[in-house]
């Protein structure tokens, strides 16, 4: 299959989220505006995760579909017992349709490994090309969410994916990596460096806009006056909630100021059985807003707050951050120094970067942002100009078609 995809051959791509984030959709309702015939599948089943916009719009040309996928038996994302069945379940789902669409290329992410084994053996099967999108390293994240579980466990099932990941990103066309960590990692594992490329993840500037605080969502929940800490996301297990929780009891000291915790996932239900002594007027739990909403959300907060344990460092990069910047705000980033998110928030000059290891730093970083209104502004102009810069997605786009044309 000798293409130029970027030229004017009109391809059919299979994208494949897991996840269902909003910026994966953004590639293929490009793809789709510049005549593509775009399949794009996620697990509707999968909750624990905030969706993006998964209409497909009127395109004139009709030729993007997105589907959320089921499958017949519950998923929960942490149970051990459970989980693989359904990840099984899903892969399946996906090589179905990897058959009946009979598309070019296949470009999957945040696969579960057991998930994407099916799915990658279907495109082979299909004859089409299979780029395996490396957003996590999947076996890193067993070990550590089995090591604080299932301890005896979490090395046999740790070097049972690594085996897998390893020898499905060897047979993958091509391997999308989202930092520099990652395609090193990728070509140490065997991975022929040709086929190695890495485009760093982005965020959909037109799903989340910089917004006024004062606004209707702020004034429902009682937040237009006062100033506003946020958290907005999944909060796992390779998060840290006892420091939100240390700035929460922090903030019960400061006149006028809360914490807002846009959550859901094992992180949030700690956070809400270990709060119950702070004050409710300091802290508020709230599920997961309407996608058309966020932007409003987070335009609530004066300062938001991402999360990565020390230990998580190597193998996940936190999306939220770049969702933050398209809002304007400055935020203060929890992570161990190794992890790319941090080098992102430092080239942006978008917020303070502080340990997750010492609730202290993070209770002084917003201390001095409190104290602080210009470098608050500062961060904010900064992190909405790197989003400008760097999330235009028909330049994200060409770099895919690129990358596909040389596979």
């Amino acid at each position: 299959m000798q293409r130029r995809f970027n030229e004017v051959t009109i391809v059919r791509f299979l994208v494949n989220d897991f996840s269902g984030h909003p910026f994966q959709i953004t590639l293929s309702r490009e793809l789709a505006r510049r005549g593509h015939h775009v399949l794009h599948l996620y697990f509707a089943d999968n909750v624990s995760t905030p969706k993006g916009n998964t209409e497909a719009g009127k395109l004139s040309s009709g030729n993007l579909a997105i589907e959320g996928l089921h499958v017949s038996m519950k998923f929960s994302k942490h149970s051990v017992r459970t989980r693989r069945r359904a990840d099984v379940a899903y892969g399946r789902a996906v090589a179905e349709k990897i058959s009946s669409f009979n598309p070019d290329i296949v470009l999957s992410a945040n696969m579960p490994l057991d998930a994407q084994d099916i799915a990658q053996k279907a495109a082979m099967k299909e004859d089409a090309k299979f780029v395996f999108w490396f957003q996590e390293v999947y076996c890193s994240a067993v070990r550590f969410v089995l090591g604080r579980k299932l301890r005896v466990l979490s090395g046999l099932a740790g070097a049972y994916y690594e085996r897998l990941e390893r020898g499905l990103l060897k047979k993958s066309d091509g391997v999308v990596c989202i930092a520099p960590q990652f395609a090193k990692l990728a070509t140490d594992w065997g991975v022929e460096p040709s086929r190695v490329f890495t485009i760093e993840n982005w965020s959909a500037l037109d799903d989340v806009s910089p917004m006024d605080k004062d606004n209707e969502w702020s004034r429902a929940h009682g937040v237009d006056r006062k100033f506003c800490f946020m958290y907005s996301g999944t909060l796992g297990m390779k998060h840290r909630p006892e420091l939100l929780l240390a700035l929460a009891r922090y903030l019960e000291t400061i006149d006028n100021a809360c914490l807002i915790v846009v959550a859901e996932g094992p992180g949030a239900d700690w956070l809400s059985k270990n709060a119950q002594t702070v004050h409710k007027d300091v802290l508020t739990l709230l599920p997961y807003q309407p996608h058309n909403k966020i932007s409003e959300v987070m335009g609530a907060s004066d300062v938001l707050i991402a999360l990565l344990d020390s230990e998580a460092g190597a193998f996940a990069v936190p999306s939220k951050v770049l969702s933050y910047f398209c809002a304007g705000r400055p935020l203060i980033l929890a992570a161990p120094r190794s992890n790319h998110a941090v080098t992102v928030v430092e080239r942006a000059g978008a917020g303070m970067v502080v340990s997750p290891d010492r609730s202290e730093e993070l209770v002084g970083a917003a201390k001095s942002l409190i104290e602080n209104p210009e470098l608050r502004a500062r961060y904010a102009s900064n992190a909405r100009a790197y989003a400008n810069r760097s999330f235009n997605i028909a330049t994200i786009a060409d770099r895919f078609l690129d990358l596909f044309s040389k596979i």
